[in-house]
């Protein structure tokens, strides 16, 4: 058993809460227009500085982080030359845009290249992260709610991953435009217009990010979000930013966005509080 599963069971709990609390008395519907996540570094290099989940690595990068500002994150810098092999004894500097506390403003790597971050956010709103080293920059977008559970303070075009445009994907523009009007158990229902309903029933294609409903290594029943899924004491906006995935074949989760095909259902009435479901869903190559 690996050291992954509980902090899978850990997000896919704190993935369950949150689709509980979109029934809330004042849910936030946030809309917006695709934007960049992540900042580039300056100058040259910035590939050469990669920002993962400490004890994650192998889910992937991490494209841009949504927290709270009584978390504490843990964050793990790796160094590479131009060839992918660890640079070590180096030393990185980072830097808060905004002043949050680092555990240090200077890092050495280590035998495999890389050294640990911890980050303490206690300043809402927007925060970038600037790591230079080894001839390399890199900059990561932060994005810092208020109070646990809360949404971010940034609207979602803020927030949204620049995702490469894909022929045939179904637009986040688009799903995420629908209306909404509390229901009768306070949940919110989507008011579907004639664009969306369109979709229903229609063979589609669809980018975003994984979040995982399973504690299982490999996940066969997941949302895909517009945002990346960093945050792990809320959704990354409204159940219409959201997609619950059904998927033929088990996909181990990723940090990185995945593309899938599926048959696209619009859902009037679902007990989890969502609009969107993609049945029958394969992992498509990009």
């Amino acid at each position: 058993m690996t050291a992954r599963l509980p902090l899978l069971a850990a997000f896919a709990a704190c993935v369950a809460l949150a689709l509980a609390a979109c029934g809330s008395d004042e849910p936030e519907v946030d809309t917006g227009s695709e934007a960049p996540a992540v900042a580039s570094g300056e100058g040259g290099g910035q590939d050469n500085i990669r920002i993962y989940m400490s004890g994650m690595d192998e889910f992937g990068e991490v494209a841009g982080l949504t927290t709270s500002s009584d978390d504490v994150l843990e964050l793990t810098l790796a160094l590479h030359d131009d060839d992918g092999a660890p640079m070590t004894d180096k030393t990185l500097e980072v830097s808060s845009l905004v002043g949050n506390e680092l555990s240090d403003s200077t890092l050495l790597t280590n035998a495999d290249g890389q050294a640990e971050l911890r980050l303490r956010p206690a300043l809402p709103g927007q925060d970038t992260l600037t790591i230079t080293g080894g001839g390399a920059s890199r900059q990561l977008s932060v994005y810092v709610a208020d109070e646990s559970y809360g949404h971010p303070l940034e609207p979602m075009e803020e927030r949204a991953q620049d995702l490469p445009e894909v022929d045939g994907a179904v637009s986040w523009d688009l799903i995420s435009s629908v209306e909404t009007r509390e229901g009768a158990s306070g949940m919110l229902e989507p008011l579907f217009d004639d664009d969306i309903r369109a979709l229903d029933g229609e063979q589609v294609k669809l980018q975003g990010f994984m979040m995982p409903l399973d504690n299982s290594e490999r996940q066969r029943h997941f949302l895909v979000s517009r945002t990346p899924p960093s945050c792990f004491f809320c959704l990354p906006g409204g159940p219409e930013t959201v997609v619950e995935v059904e998927l033929e074949e088990p996909l181990a989760f990723t940090f990185d966005p995945i593309l899938l095909s599926g048959r696209m259902r619009l859902m009037e009435n679902s007990d989890m509080g969502l609009f969107y479901r993609l049945d029958d869903a394969e992992l498509q190559q990009d």
